[in-house]
């Protein structure tokens, strides 16, 4: 039996446990890592808004990044980072739920700076505002990487 057979009998029992919606969390990373890339896309980078509860997970955006892998223009993805911190504050994200936000991107799973110039511009749009508990992953044909505070230092240059 292979670890996501192991899974599914935990994820398939609502309302989901600890253990159940952290095993789902892992499949949906898994998944969104393998989706593939199509050839001469507008779009290779997007951030994906995910809410999982006891009841499952909900998938509350998918925004368009762009078609680059080096660092975004600052004041266009701020716009897309509010919003993502929007989906993720009540009432969209109850209480009892978690949130993941997800950067789906061709290449490795090696955290760019463009990787962590995002999170950190959706952990400053966070700052002083009501949102669900949330981690922020990477995730591609290289494989999945949570970025984290430690990871993703606040930027030298403002």
């Amino acid at each position: 039996m292979d670890s996501f057979s192991d899974m599914s009998g935990t994820i398939n029992k609502l309302p989901l446990s600890e253990a159940g919606q952290t095993a789902l969390q892992s499949a949906l990373l898994h998944d969104l890592g393998t989706l593939p890339f199509s050839p001469g896309a507008l779009i290779s980078r997007c951030l994906w808004i995910i809410s999982i509860g006891a009841w499952g997970a909900w998938t509350h955006a998918t925004l368009p990044v762009d078609d680059r892998l080096d660092m975004p223009e600052k004041e266009s993805i701020a716009g897309v980072c509010d919003l993502v911190v929007s989906l993720i504050s009540p009432p969209l994200c109850h209480g009892d739920e978690k949130a993941m936000i997800v950067l789906r991107r061709p290449g490795s799973a090696e955290i760019s700076e463009a990787d962590a110039c995002i999170f950190r511009l959706v952990r400053q749009a966070a700052v002083g505002r009501k949102t669900a508990p949330w981690a922020f992953h990477v995730v591609g044909p290289g494989g999945i990487r949570q970025v984290t505070e430690h990871e993703a230092p606040q930027d030298p240059a403002g």
